[in-house]
Formats: C-alpha cells, structure tokens, sequence
C-alpha cells in the first residue's frame, strides 16, 4: 500500500502542473524517456531532449514496471521537462521490492533519480548534449545508502538501416561516489540503436531499440541484492532490446507524445532477465 501511496503522489503532483495544451510533434518515438526519465533508449539517454519545438515548455509523466520472476517488480513513476528548447530536467523514483539481507530483516529497497541535461547547436540530424544523473540509493535505508553522480556526454544522429530511417547513439561519463562505494577510474559507455520498422507498412509507428552499457538506468539498477555494484549491469554489462510504439504518429493523436515500451532488460544474463512494460504521455502547451 506504501509504494502505491507513493505512485499516486507522484501522478497528482505532475497532473496538478499540466496547463491546458495546444501542442503539434514530430517523431515523438525518437524523443522518448530511458528508464530513469531522461530522454533517450532503454538504458543510455541520447543526445536530444524530451520536446525541442516548437515552444519552450514541454513536459513528459511516464510509468514503467521492471518484472524479474525471480525477484519481483520495480515500479518506476517519472516526469520530464524540457525548457526553452535546448534544456531537460528529469526525476523518476525506483520503487524496488524491498530484500532480505543482514540476519534476514526485510531491507526498503528505493531509489530516487535526478537528471540534467543540456543540448548543444549542432547540425540538423546530429544531436550532442552535456548532462549528468544525481541517484540516491536506497534512499530510505540509512544501513545501506549513498548517492551517484555521472556526468556524460550522449551524441546521436540520423540515419537509414536497409531504407529504414534510423539514429544511432553513443555516450561517455563517469560514475562518482559519496558514500559507501570507493571511487574507480571506471569509463561508462553505452551505444544504442533506434529503428522506425517497415515505414511503408506501419508508417512511423513501431520503433525497435537496440541498447548495450556498462551502466544501467541507474547505478544500482534492478534486479539487485541492495548493497552497492549488485545491480544488473556490474556482471557484464547489460543489453537492452525491445519495441517503442509511437502511439502519437496517428495524425489525430500527433498535437501529444504517447509512447508504450516493451522491453527485454539483460537479455543476455540468466537471473538478472527481466521484462518491463512501459507508457510516456507528453505534452507543449
């Protein structure tokens, strides 16, 4: 009852701030959020924000629900704005199952994520933005908590794969500790792939998501055994695969973003599989 109670706060405080809207997009599919708010795949954010026109104020409520049949779901509320057309702030809160750990005591297992994220003037078709992700980890467990910071840089352009219009990304940073954790001279990375399929077909409706990091959507990514570097990605990286519905490219639907994830999480790792479905409502006013 205590994470639903926290769900619902979460969705009236975004409903309470949404003014009337009378907004227009264009490929909403390739702007949607990753796991952790930011704009961007499954895993890795990309170089190109939430709403980037025609007006300076856009705003993004999304939900996700990470479902590992060995661990349990992680429940995932997040919001996003974008401002003046080249900034984004993001927050989702990490509602994981909470994990028997320490003489068997029933640990609360939560995270609360923060992101920045400012694009800078490229050329049409290339998007490079500058942010970084404040995590706090296990934020109401005082045995096991510390924070995350990770600066990066995310750089996307456009493309075609066998005639199909496509976007590449690529993203560098750096994981900082305070904390529990001792700081490493680990390099993140990530690349990731983002495919309109069959346009002739579905016009530009069904998006396929390809993304592969040494980091995960935050730095204690679930599935985890709570304690610090025991999320998903700390074994061999993680690999992310599955499909983007581009619900708003229906032509009476397309003054909105209306988004549904369905997502293969670690495809490669046995115990750390797990399968999330997911859903971004977006508007300009």
């Amino acid at each position: 009852m205590k994470n639903i109670f926290n769900i619902i706060c979460f969705f009236l405080l975004a409903f309470i701030t949404i003014p009337f809207v009378s907004a227009q997009t264009n490929d909403a599919g390739f702007r949607g959020q990753s796991m952790n708010g930011a704009t961007g795949l499954f895993s890795i954010p990309t170089g190109r924000i939430g709403w980037e026109g025609p007006k300076d104020f856009g705003f993004d409520i999304g939900y996700r629900a990470i479902i590992n049949t060995d661990r349990g779901t992680a429940h995932i509320p997040a919001l996003t704005f974008s401002l003046f057309k080249f900034i984004e702030l993001s927050a989702a809160f990490d509602i994981q199952p909470n994990i028997n750990y320490y003489h068997h005591l029933h640990h609360e297992n939560q995270d609360l994520l923060f992101g920045a994220k400012v694009k800078l003037p490229t050329a049409q078709g290339t998007a490079v933005a500058i942010g970084c992700n404040m995590q706090l980890i296990n934020l109401t467990n005082d045995r096991f908590n510390y924070n995350a910071y990770q600066p990066y840089v995310a750089i996307s352009y456009r493309g075609t794969f066998f005639t199909m219009p496509a976007e590449t990304t690529v993203v560098f940073g750096k994981t900082f500790y305070s904390g529990t954790p001792h700081n490493n001279s680990d390099i993140d990375f990530g690349m990731g792939f983002d495919i309109i399929l069959f346009p002739d077909v579905f016009g530009r409706a069904v998006h396929w998501i390809i993304d592969f990091a040494n980091f995960g959507y935050s730095e204690n990514a679930w599935p985890n055994h709570l304690t610090a570097r025991t999320g998903s990605a700390w074994h061999r990286g993680v690999m992310n695969t599955g499909f983007r519905l581009d619900i708003s490219s229906i032509p009476s639907l397309n003054q909105y973003k209306f988004l549904l994830d369905f997502i293969f999480n670690d495809l490669f790792d046995a115990g750390q599989r797990s399968f999330t479905v997911g859903l971004v409502f977006g508007i300009q006013p």
